[in-house]
């Protein structure tokens, strides 16, 4: 199986959170509001969960930006092992 991986953008406070959200709202980059898991950071209790193949453009942003990040963080995504035997 291939390992997949989820893409977190850090931040010291929710405001900062959610003013990248609304510039990548803005140029159409999708993204999600997510909880920040535990095994990134505990920095602020949420993050920007954006794909791949949209972390180049998600840096782009915030380099055009006074956006104050954490930084983006590369996890690899849990799998559920489903018992056949219950």
């Amino acid at each position: 199986m291939a390992e997949i991986y989820d893409y977190y953008v850090l931040f010291p406070n929710h405001q900062e959170g959610l003013r990248l959200h609304r510039k990548l709202k803005e140029a159409q980059v999708k993204c999600s509001i997510s909880p920040t898991p535990r095994e990134a950071s505990s920095f602020c209790g949420i993050s920007l969960l954006v794909s791949e193949e949209n972390v180049a453009q998600v840096e782009k942003i915030l380099a055009g930006s006074n956006i104050k990040t954490g930084g983006i963080v590369r996890i690899q995504r849990k799998t559920a092992v489903w018992n056949k035997t219950c």
